[in-house]
C-alpha cells in the first residue's frame, strides 16, 4: 500500500504548463509586476481615494489576490531543487525560451526536457496548498 496516491504525471505537467504559460503572465499584469528575477513582490501604490464604488473595490481585490498568488508561486519555486529551480527562473522569471535555457545550462535536449518535466511536478507538489494542479490516478 502506497503512502501517497499516484499522480498522473502527464496531466499534472500539462496543468502546471498551462498555469505558467497563461495564468502567470495575467497575474503579473494584474499585480503590476514584471519579474526580472525571482524576488518577493512588493505591494506599493495601492489605490487610495474617497470613492468607494464596487469598481474600485474589485480593482483592489484583484490586485491583492494576484500579489498573494504570486507570493505563493515564489515560495513554491524557492522549495524546488537544483537545477529545476534554475530552469523555472530562467524560463518564467527571466523570459528565456526552453531552448535558450537548455543552451545556457549546457544540458542535452533529452535531459533538459526531463528537468522541465520534473520541475513542473515539483512545483505542483509545492503549490498544492494554494492551487492543486495535481491529477491523481
Amino acid at each position: 500500500m502506497a503512502l501517497l496516491p499516484a499522480i498522473d504525471e502527464q496531466k499534472t505537467i500539462e496543468n502546471v504548463r498551462q498555469f505558467f504559460d497563461h495564468d502567470f503572465p495575467r497575474l503579473q499584469n494584474m499585480a503590476h509586476i514584471s519579474y526580472v528575477s525571482i524576488k518577493s513582490p512588493v505591494i506599493s501604490g495601492m489605490p487610495t481615494g474617497s470613492t468607494y464604488s464596487n469598481v474600485n473595490d474589485e480593482k483592489v481585490s484583484s490586485y491583492v489576490y494576484a500579489n498573494n498568488v504570486l507570493d505563493s508561486v515564489l515560495e513554491a519555486c524557492r522549495s524546488m531543487t537544483f537545477p529545476h529551480r534554475d530552469f523555472m527562473e530562467l524560463r518564467y522569471f527571466k523570459g528565456l525560451t526552453w531552448m535558450q535555457v537548455q543552451d545556457r545550462k549546457g544540458y542535452s535536449d533529452s535531459r533538459g526536457y526531463q528537468i522541465i518535466r520534473e520541475a513542473f511536478l515539483q512545483f505542483a507538489d509545492a503549490f498544492a496548498d494554494t492551487e492543486d494542479f495535481r491529477i491523481f490516478k
